[in-house]
């Protein structure tokens, strides 16, 4: 990837939008982009991963593998989102693993180079926080409704959290989405049809339109 269609993409991102042409210059400098082929894990509990991470194209998920061998995706990220934040400052050490799920180019930044940035301009830092309190309740989210809600109600939940303007484009499977929200493909599916059936949603493609607001939120 070239150098100035690394700024062009990087400039667009929320994290780094305030930056200056002098400080964009200086965070490339420093930093290297590495391409993930679909599918690979590329950071995993056991392997360690250092310096904060962008994506700059694809598609990764973090996710986790329980003793009997089920996966549970935690959080799926999209071209300018940061992730390893937990190890930025730390060892480097995961709590889950990386997959890509498309080809993907990631840029990462040295953990040095960073904490010089985030000294030099502390809105970045305040942009990390702010991705780190979304995330947070992301998680929560999920924790509510693994542990309490029924199938309908976790996917409803999923679909209104992503909605805009009525509509959430799926930019990942219906098989990846069953895994975020802990049911079998086979649940998913019926889940989905019966919410057709009562109108509540439609489908077309990639792209889910939620038709009956009120139901979906009572839920």
């Amino acid at each position: 990837m070239e150098r100035y269609e690394i700024r062009e993409i990087i400039s667009a991102f929320p994290v780094f939008s305030k930056l200056g042409e002098a400080q964009l210059e200086m965070l490339i400098d420093n930093s290297l982009v590495n391409e993930i082929p679909k599918n690979a894990v590329f950071y995993s509990e056991e392997k360690s991963g250092q310096g904060m991470h962008v994506l700059l194209d694809g598609r990764v998920k973090l996710f986790k593998i329980s003793e009997d061998g089920k996966e549970q995706t935690i959080f799926v990220f999209g071209p300018g989102e940061p992730f390893c934040l937990c190890s930025v400052f730390s060892d480097g050490r995961l709590p889950a693993n990386m997959q890509a799920l498309r080809p993907s180019k990631v840029l990462v930044i040295s953990p040095s180079h960073f904490e010089r940035m985030t000294h030099e301009d502390p809105t970045i830092l305040l942009s990390m926080l702010k991705v780190m309190s979304r995330r947070l309740k992301e998680a929560m989210d999920m924790i509510d409704s693994l542990s309490l809600k029924q199938v309908p109600s976790r996917v409803a939940a999923y679909f209104l959290s992503r909605q805009k303007d009525g509509r959430v484009e799926m930019d990942i499977s219906y098989r990846e989405l069953s895994k975020i929200i802990g049911v079998t493909p086979e649940a998913l599916s019926r889940a989905l049809k019966k919410m057709r059936e009562d109108d509540v949603i439609d489908m077309e493609g990639n792209a889910v339109t939620l038709t009956d607001l009120e139901t979906l939120e009572s839920y």
